[in-house]
């Protein structure tokens, strides 16, 4: 059976993702892992701030508590839905590093998907320079969904995918659109070039890319983005074709990080608050 592993960090953004999660679990049939990880704080003998650390080490039994009122609230949340399939759902609890104990869990199970929740409403602040989100990017080998505040997927009508025309960008694209087979939304192709045409190499990679995209058995269109203003264009886009979901690989993940390190990009990109699907390093269709 698929299932959908939840990264929780016990918010209530993090709860809202959890139900954007179940929702999906519904529509793929899945079920659902809820994990949770401490960071383990180490203790040594006589330190002098003993007490401090005393008081720190009660989270995890904290944590451990809220997590389970969090499966609570995701399964009194599952049964109130009007979906025929209820997902199962299980919760997990770790500490230490997140980089460790995330690998320890892919490596014995299989997920379909890794859902997380955008901690602010800028998710650019979030997805592109939390410190967290490059350890799960480095460390997962399914795609991974980020899901801000208030954003919603049971009205996924459109995914805006942006490519670098790289191999692993059409294994992407084959995953979105054997979701969309589930989903039944459609698929737009977005290129973004910096200042400029493309050189002789990129239009070879390119016309070899849209061959591909060809053979495809359901129609998906395409658009080239150029010029210096590409943040604000893509927002637009975004926004003019009602776009529901923006997807990309680890490799266009690198190149937007670098645009929006520009203020004017990120204060483009804080009124982007639909949700983000990232292909990860190690990901394989």
């Amino acid at each position: 059976m698929k299932t959908i592993l939840v990264l929780t960090d016990l918010s209530k953004n993090a709860g809202h993702a959890a139900e954007s999660a179940a929702w999906l679990a519904e529509q793929l049939h899945a079920g659902l892992v809820l994990w949770h990880c401490y960071p383990k704080i180490p203790v040594m003998p006589g330190y002098a701030g003993g007490a401090m650390i005393a008081r720190a080490m009660v989270g995890p039994v904290e944590g451990e508590e809220a997590l389970h009122h969090a499966l609570v609230e995701l399964e009194d949340y599952i049964t109130g839905t009007d979906g025929k399939y209820k997902p199962t759902l299980r919760a997990h609890y770790c500490e230490g590093s997140l980089k460790d104990e995330l690998r320890s869990e892919i490596a014995k199970n299989a997920f379909e998907l890794i859902v997380i929740g955008a901690s602010t409403d800028c998710v650019a602040d979030h997805v592109f320079f939390g410190s967290d989100t490059w350890k799960i990017i480095e460390t997962a080998n399914c795609p991974i969904l980020i899901v801000p505040p208030k954003a919603g997927l049971d009205q996924l009508n459109k995914v805006v995918f942006a490519t670098d025309f790289e191999t692993g960008d059409l294994e992407a694209i084959l995953y979105l659109e054997a979701l969309s087979n589930t989903l039944d939304f459609r698929t737009e192709i977005v290129h973004v070039t910096v200042n400029g045409d493309m050189d002789k190499a990129m239009m070879e990679k390119a016309a070899a890319f849209n061959e591909k995209l060809a053979d495809l058995k359901r129609p998906v269109t395409y658009k080239e983005i150029r010029g210096k203003e590409v943040v604000s264009r893509l927002n637009r886009i975004s926004k003019q074709t009602g776009a529901d979901m923006l997807a990309m690989t680890h490799h266009q993940y690198s190149f937007f990080k670098k645009l929006f390190s520009d203020s004017i990009a990120k204060q483009e990109l804080a009124h982007q608050r639909i949700p983000l699907l990232i292909f990860p390093i190690n990901y394989r269709s």
